[in-house]
């Protein structure tokens, strides 16, 4: 902690270099050193290109002082040394629970059996989990005909809800009910230790067909994962709509009807010790967790109020940047003057060279009007 003037810096160091930016801009504007010889450093004048030389532009000289370049550069440097006073309160949780939502992204999820779709059924229900938590870390992993980690484990849900509405069977390239890819991700995003509760909550609608999942979900048994399994749609089932606004075909030219099919989640949630639910009615995820944590372990879990101080370099950070700017704008010339060339000598004593101009001679004739005519 560096305190000075009453407020707490960061960076300190970085302060002892406030009183030379001024006095260095000061001078490369002036043009001249301490002891009257001239800095190597060129002035940031106007320059007019006359008839013999090219000198300082009347008009500009000793207008920029390079008072905004100065201010506006010590400014900033008090703004990268974060400064720092007044006291802010902030909750923090400490939880060790881990919960991971895998949801199903196949083009049965577009159905419209469950409304608004099954889709958007599934994310109304992480929405509304993520309302109940606190504190516990949560991931997204989403699969199809493939499965991957969309958002590592974190206690910050707001990147999850960000994410969740991009969401739609077009974001995996490869079609199908991927479940034992599934399984794999969801294996790799939990941590080794086991020292407190930890879910899976698969949402989805169909069946797997490959047979490989449960020699995956064994892994997932060894780390004493729970899955809580939702099945979203109906038995009767609904038509699955295609991107062209009709709805999609099987190779006999009919609609294919997607009907839930549970088993596959059911199994899940019975191996692992976990509960299957249907969704095509409101579930409260939040109350199934804590049903299931009555059966298991519960994680350590620790609310405290944390104190530190405000960070409050934007308040000098903001001016120093608009007086840059306007430094820019007043006092460095970024853009060429127009240049007055006139006859006379070049700076070596040699004579300019004349320029060609057009002139027009009038040629009179007696048997028709005047004629003008262009020579060089």
């Amino acid at each position: 902690m560096n305190f000075l003037f009453g407020v707490n810096w960061e960076q300190p160091w970085i302060l002892a270099m406030v009183p030379l930016v001024p006095l260095l801009a000061w001078l490369v504007f002036r043009g001249k050193g301490g002891k009257g010889g001239s800095l190597s450093l060129p002035r940031v004048l106007r320059r007019w290109a006359g008839a013999r030389a090219v000198t300082d532009r009347p008009s500009a000289r000793r207008r920029a002082t390079g008072l905004w370049l100065g201010l506006g550069s010590a400014l900033v440097l008090v703004a990268l040394a974060r400064p720092q006073w007044g006291n802010l309160e902030e909750t923090v949780f400490d939880q060790s629970r881990e919960v991971l939502i895998a949801l199903d992204l196949s083009a049965s999820m577009l159905a419209e059996d469950v409304k608004p779709t099954r889709l958007a059924r599934a994310k109304l229900l992480i929405g509304a989990l993520l309302d109940e938590l606190e504190g516990e870390r949560v991931g997204l992993a989403v699969f199809a005909g493939t499965a991957f980690l969309q958002v590592p484990m974190s206690s910050d849900y707001e990147i999850m809800r960000d994410i969740l509405t991009g969401l739609d069977p077009s974001y995996l390239p490869q079609a199908g009910t991927d479940y034992a890819g599934m399984l794999r991700v969801a294996n790799e995003a939990f941590s080794q230790s086991t020292a407190a509760d930890r879910f899976l909550i698969v949402l989805s609608d169909g069946e797997a067909h490959d047979p490989d999942w449960r020699r995956v979900l064994e892994e997932l048994k060894k780390k004493e994962v729970k899955v809580i399994s939702l099945g979203i749609g109906t038995f009767t089932g609904g038509l699955v709509p295609d991107r062209q606004g009709g709805v999609v075909k099987d190779g006999r030219g009919a609609a294919v009807l997607s009907k839930l099919e549970p088993a596959t989640l059911e199994e899940m949630a019975q191996a692992t010790g976990g509960v299957y639910r249907e969704a095509s009615n409101w579930v409260d995820l939040a109350e199934v967790i804590q049903e299931t944590v009555a059966q298991g372990k519960m994680g350590d879990f620790s609310k405290t109020r944390d104190v530190r101080m405000a960070e409050r370099f934007q308040w000098f950070l903001a001016p120093g940047i608009f007086l840059l700017a306007l430094s820019f704008a007043l006092e460095i010339p970024s853009l060429p003057t127009r240049r007055r060339l006139a006859l006379g000598t070049t700076t070596a004593g040699e004579p300019l060279p004349v320029p060609l101009e057009k002139k027009t001679t009038r040629i009179v004739s007696k048997e028709g009007p005047p004629v003008l005519a262009k020579t060089k």
